[in-house]
């Protein structure tokens, strides 16, 4: 069985930890992960969602999709790299940049605990305080380890 979805595992830590945010979840997690990321990269794209820049630092909901996105992304990269050696970094650079994933493959307890760290740390830098970062963050690992 593959990883945990990335939209089920935002919507599900919304849920439980932004329950104001749902609507918006619901608009944001509706389209396809490219076009998710895109508006979310954008310089413009918060104008699509209907919010400022401001706004984005303190919603859980953009935030947790950019960070599980860079994660699964980089765990990708580094088991294509590992499989593939220089041939991959040659087949990237032809491709152009990665597009977005749907999952996150399966995390290993080091790989778990690294993103918790990574959660908790750009939660932090958004705005939230260390505690309700960590609670966040620990959401967000239970919400995986549920759907692997």
């Amino acid at each position: 069985m593959g990883g945990a979805r990335i939209v089920d595992v935002v919507q599900a830590v919304v849920a439980e930890r932004a329950p104001d945010e749902r609507e918006t979840a619901a608009e944001l997690l509706n389209r396809n992960p490219d076009e998710i990321t895109r508006m979310l990269s954008a310089r413009g794209g918060d104008s699509e969602l209907g919010f400022g820049l401001g706004e984005v630092t303190v919603l859980v909901t953009p935030l947790l999709w950019m960070v599980l996105q860079q994660f699964a992304q980089e765990l990708t990269g580094v088991a294509v790299r590992a499989a593939s050696g220089r041939l991959s970094a040659v087949w990237r650079r032809l491709r152009g940049r990665p597009g977005s994933l749907s999952a996150l493959p399966r995390l290993d307890e080091t790989q778990r605990a690294e993103l918790r760290e990574v959660v908790t740390r750009r939660a932090q830098e958004a705005g939230l305080a260390e505690a309700p970062a960590r609670q966040l963050a620990a959401s967000v690992i239970r919400h995986i380890e549920r759907n692997q």
